[in-house]
């Protein structure tokens, strides 16, 4: 896979078919269910083929996500907010708790010696 993509796996659990556009949509943190609709609205312009194709591509070339590595798409959250149902405080208050955790963690991950250590090797890499 791409070196710019190495977040990029399919999601069986939370696919339909083979988790490809779950995987995507995860990745760029889009709607599934919009992503569905944009592929099927694609498929009936374009034709059979094309879609067909890029899809059994990119099923065969993404590799399945990593047991509990992933998160389920947006729309399939249990604490997702509702038109019907607005969150309250207290669960505004603990999904950001939550962002803070893993803002915390990515800071500490970020600031790390061994992240450090593994930029200087891939500029030399880049540079030999």
């Amino acid at each position: 896979m791409a070196a710019g993509l190495m977040g990029l796996h399919r999601i069986p659990d939370h696919g339909v078919i083979a988790g490809v556009l779950a995987g995507i949509a995860e990745y760029f943190d889009w709607n599934v269910r919009l992503l569905r609709a944009a592929v099927v609205i694609v498929f009936i312009f374009s034709g059979f083929f094309p879609i067909v194709v890029l899809y059994g591509v990119l099923w065969y070339v993404m590799d399945p996500a990593p047991a509990g590595g992933s998160r389920a798409p947006y729309s399939a959250l249990p604490d997702s907010p509702s038109p019907l149902h607005p969150p309250t405080p207290t669960d505004l208050k603990a999904r950001f708790s939550k962002l803070e955790e893993r803002l915390g963690y990515m800071e500490d991950c970020v600031t790390s010696r061994e992240f450090e250590l593994r930029q200087e090797l891939r500029k030399l890499e880049a540079g030999a």
